[in-house]
């Protein structure tokens, strides 16, 4: 089963800091959470300060870098069946996954060991910004991995 993901991070840099992170399954399932130890305002660009920032959800979204680590492991076992992360960006998503599963013990048990990159082409795009006029948040890091399935379902 592929598990669509997203990040949000506080600038496109080499030292640039998690915010969030979103998950969404093929059937549908979801996992958000948003960092409250990685990050601060004054190390966000601003485009990040008046894109991402404000879409935040606080409250129970909100976990430290240990408590992600732990109940996303958590969240991708509880899904019984073996998964691989699909991503439109190797880039800048993807190694947020080895940096939290920093260890083979840590690595979910279920989790394939190297990412699908998504098929970015015109029809992939097209097919995204449709799922952004449903309303859809660009710049969510759960709507946009949400936007990623509902592409590549259509596409499928």
């Amino acid at each position: 089963m592929l598990l669509f993901f997203d990040t949000e991070f506080t600038d496109l840099c080499p030292d640039c800091r998690l915010i969030s992170i979103g998950l969404v399954s093929e059937d549908g399932r979801e996992f958000y959470a948003e960092l409250t130890d990685t990050w601060k305002p004054d190390g966000a660009s601003d485009f990040v300060l008046e894109t991402v920032i404000p879409l935040l959800q606080g409250g129970s979204c909100q976990r430290t870098w240990q408590e992600l680590f732990i109940q996303l492991k958590d969240w991708i076992e509880s899904l019984e069946t073996p998964v691989t992360l699909a991503t439109d960006s190797l880039t800048w998503d993807w190694p947020w996954i080895p940096r939290l599963f920093n260890t083979p013990d840590m690595w979910p048990r279920n989790l394939a060991p190297r990412p699908e990159i998504l098929r970015l082409d015109e029809d992939f795009y097209a097919a995204t910004e449709s799922a952004f006029a449903t309303g859809l948040r660009e710049h969510h890091a759960l709507d946009d991995a949400k936007a990623n399935r509902l592409a590549w379902m259509a596409l499928k």
